[in-house]
């Protein structure tokens, strides 16, 4: 059987018919509240008769834009009443998606809110897949690809540090950047193909000075480049792993830093036998403690189990406290600092010390650990803290994302190339800019592919 050949305005018109579809999503967090939201966004004429069906032809008539107001919201088909409260109506284009936008202000119970969005999708809408509201958004031109990455990670950052990056990408800092160094290339670039078609036109001096400024975009590139790892930890939290022996005091610290009982202690050898996790808030950011099974030589399955769960778990870690007892290091007994590159050493059964030799091991670089002693239990958070801060770039801007940090590794290993072959290729030297150029544009979201938003969006929330 011959399959109908679709033409390419055919194609067109059915991508751009499902764009237009009215979509509908509750937009406010899971479980009870005093107020939920289900936000419905779609073209003009379709919300337009979606509105009528569900609010009747006269209050659905009479909504002023950006205006808050009081009406019945009722059943379609059944005309059942399903909800008294507040609708406001934002018109496109100069709405969150870039289309019609109405959010529906409601007594915060999931049943009834989910009996609404069921009404809307009567009326002719379909439930919202994940960040499909903020995929309109990008697609209609009201927000860039950053801006967008900017939402989800304001959405999920689980502290203030990473609530405050996600806000100055909102605000376009990053992206401002970004066109700065993508005009200095192509100026460079520019010059470099006038100097081979037009040499007796181009001034070799301005064309050194345009060069000159090639390693001060590049070292700026390393930095950016380099603040993906603090980025992301901002956004997702910073993973913090307890690590040491047996019965060395881990369970009995974690308790400490959380401030309650959270795991067992017990002077009996291997309690802890599998990882114990809970996130505090420290100074702004996220941190993920992990108390874990105590280090040992064991012929018991579920020890070993536990171990080999808590070697994982430090694998990824962001960073490591090791614990050894104070009484074996007074002894002479010190383990070699080796292993993960970001790893804080604690002294643990400290009050079972004296002053001496307690203070030999804070001149070694150890930090001090007893049981209840909140001094030592305040030294410890903050230099976890102080961890955290170290690796923060100055203007507090920084990568949060895989793409990101691909797209930025790319435009500096094509500027490293064009300088490289300025003075002897400069026509190498200006397609290599011209690369770099484009992987700025892809940074920046001027040039992307649906793939890369299909990436994007599946991590989105439903309704945002």
């Amino acid at each position: 059987m011959l399959r109908p050949v679709l033409s390419s305005e055919r194609l067109l018109a059915a991508a751009q018919s499902l764009l237009d579809e009215p979509i509908v999503a509750i937009s406010s967090a899971a479980g009870p509240a005093a107020v939920g939201i289900v936000r419905l966004s779609g073209s003009a004429a379709l919300v337009s008769g979606i509105l009528e069906g569900c609010l009747g032809a006269q209050a659905s008539g009479s909504l002023e834009p950006r205006r808050m107001h009081l009406r019945e919201i009722r059943h379609p088909r059944s005309n059942e009443l399903l909800d008294r409260g507040l609708v406001v109506h934002f018109p496109g284009p100069a709405s969150y998606t870039g289309e019609d936008l109405v959010e529906f202000h409601l007594h915060g119970n999931p049943l009834l809110l989910e009996r609404v969005q069921e009404a809307l999708c009567d009326g002719g809408a379909r439930p919202a897949g994940p960040g499909e509201f903020t995929r309109r958004a990008v697609q209609h031109g009201r927000m860039s690809l950053l801006q967008a990455e900017a939402v989800d990670a304001l959405v999920r950052a689980e502290g203030e540090a990473g609530v405050r990056v996600a806000q100055r990408h909102m605000g376009g800092e990053l992206e401002g950047r970004l066109e700065a160094w993508r005009s200095g290339l192509l100026g460079v670039a520019a010059g470099l193909e006038a100097l081979v078609d037009f040499p007796e036109e181009v001034s070799e001096g301005e064309l050194l000075a345009e060069l000159a400024s090639l390693p001060t975009l590049v070292a700026q590139m390393q930095v950016l480049l380099a603040s993906f790892r603090s980025g992301r930890r901002l956004v997702s939290g910073c993973s913090v792993v307890l690590r040491g022996p047996v019965n060395v005091g881990k369970s009995t610290l974690f308790n400490g830093l959380l401030g309650h009982s959270r795991a067992i202690v017990s002077e009996r050898a291997g309690t802890t036998r599998d990882v114990v996790s809970e996130t505090v808030l420290w100074s702004g950011f996220s941190v993920r403690l992990h108390d874990t099974a105590g280090l040992a030589t064991t012929n018991d399955a579920i020890e070993e189990e536990g171990i080999a769960r808590g070697g994982a778990v430090a694998e990824r870690a962001d960073l490591l406290l090791e614990l050894r007892d104070a009484r074996t290091l007074a002894a002479g007994d010190w383990p070699p600092r080796e292993g993960h590159p970001a790893t804080i050493w604690v002294a643990s059964h400290c009050d079972c010390i004296d002053e001496r030799q307690a203070e030999a091991l804070r001149r070694s670089g150890w930090l001090l650990s007893a049981a209840a002693d909140e001094d030592s239990l305040l030294g410890i958070r903050e230099r976890v803290v102080a961890s955290l801060r170290e690796e923060l770039p100055s203007d507090g801007i920084a990568l949060h994302t895989a793409r990101q940090q691909r797209a930025l590794a790319l435009a500096l290993a094509a500027t490293e190339e064009a300088y490289e072959h300025a003075d002897r290729e400069p026509v190498l030297a200006a397609v290599a800019l011209r690369s770099a150029g484009r992987a700025l544009d892809e940074l920046a979201g001027r040039w992307h592919s649906e793939e890369v938003l299909d990436e994007l969006f599946e991590r989105f929330c439903i309704g945002k």
